[in-house]
């Protein structure tokens, strides 16, 4: 005997002290959850004024001028907490970077640790979805706000 853990005995996850599951959360559901809520509150807010009833209005209703406003700044919000997410988990990758292979047959003798898996999602969701809430911007440029 070698002294050695066998490799079903190694953590898969050396690292995983380093990621608390709220951390984990963020890193991976800001940027899906920020871009959901940037969709449905901008588009009921540039929407509803233009279209409460059958008619589609000229202009927005009066009294719902800031709305377009305010979908533009809840828009920039949601980038940023996107954004966010994906910086904190560009960190974390870095921090985490020399977790190797280990336990549970080698992770298919390829894999590295979930807390590195963690964090290269993290990155890919909070910046794809930073960009995905920034495109659209090309709405808010392109379209129209009421009938016109």
């Amino acid at each position: 005997m070698s002294g050695e853990p066998a490799a079903s005995d190694r953590h898969p996850a050396p690292q995983a002290d380093r990621l608390s599951s709220a951390m984990a959360f963020f890193m991976l559901f800001a940027g899906p959850i920020a871009w959901f809520l940037q969709l449905c509150l901008g588009t009921a807010m540039t929407g509803w004024p233009c279209f409460p009833m059958t008619d589609r209005l000229g202009e927005p209703m009066a009294g719902y001028g800031w709305t377009r406003i305010g979908a533009l700044v809840l828009l920039l919000v949601c980038a940023l907490i996107a954004l966010a997410a994906g910086l904190v988990s560009l960190a974390k990758l870095r921090e985490v970077r020399g977790e190797k292979a280990g336990g549970h047959a080698e992770l298919l003798e390829i894999g590295h640790g979930r807390t590195r898996f963690v964090a290269i999602w993290g990155v890919i969701l909070g910046l794809g979805f930073a960009l995905a809430t920034l495109a659209t911007l090309v709405a808010f440029a392109m379209v129209p706000r009421c009938a016109g």
